[in-house]
């Protein structure tokens, strides 16, 4: 497993698509965490394929909250993941997630809460992950 954090808007999904050569894998899906046809439970059971990009962590964590799930929940998820890629040598799973712990601290407690679950998941993510990038202004730091 890998993971890829930025900013918002800072060249994460082109970075991903050009380092793992998407346009040449033939086993490839890819779920998007901004869409609401993207549902939590879809990500219990990932498809059979070579590549698995998730892109809009923070997105799918926000709704572990609202589904009243929390940092086990997700933990349950992750272990899950890590079986799926572990069924077959060439697989692949990628993770794609905003940092939204930098700045300003969310007024509304659902909106800290939210922050927070990000953070601890994100930790939890990295711990797993083989390698971990960071995507600032489009330039990639692996820091793990």
């Amino acid at each position: 497993m890998e993971f890829i954090a930025g900013g918002a808007f800072h060249g994460k999904r082109n970075w991903v698509y050009s380092n793992y050569k998407i346009d040449h894998v033939d086993e490839f899906v890819c779920y998007n965490g901004y869409e609401k046809d993207v549902i939590i439970q879809e990500l219990y059971d990932l498809p059979n394929r070579q590549l698995c990009v998730i892109t809009g962590m923070e997105m799918i964590l926000k709704r572990f909250l609202q589904e009243g799930k929390g940092r086990k929940d997700f933990s349950q998820l992750l272990s899950r993941w890590i079986e799926w890629e572990q069924l077959r040598t060439d697989r692949k799973l990628v993770l794609v997630g905003c940092d939204i712990g930098k700045g300003i601290v969310p007024i509304a407690q659902e909106d800290r809460q939210w922050r927070d679950l990000v953070g601890w998941s994100y930790q939890d993510i990295v711990q797993q992950s083989s390698k971990v990038y960071r995507i600032w202004y489009g330039i990639s730091e692996q820091l793990k």
